[in-house]
């Protein structure tokens, strides 16, 4: 694996742990958890994981929103 491939790797472990312990907690105190990115495409990235584990039964990803926080 070239230095760039474990790099993209790495992120994606990151954003999976991160969008994992936001459902995680939503489903413990069930109420909304709010995730803040810094980028559009990241809320997008999130986004598409959270749907997923919605169509797949996970029903504390619907109580998960995300707020992007661009500096333009």
């Amino acid at each position: 694996m070239t230095s760039n491939e474990l790099k993209r790797k790495r992120q994606m472990m990151t954003w999976t742990m991160y969008v994992m312990d936001a459902v995680a907690k939503a489903k413990r105190t069930k109420s909304t958890v709010t995730l803040h990115v810094g980028k559009e495409s990241s809320a997008m990235l999130l986004q598409d994981a959270l749907l997923s584990l919605a169509f797949n039964g996970e029903d504390a990803a619907w109580n998960v929103q995300i707020e992007a926080h661009t500096l333009h």
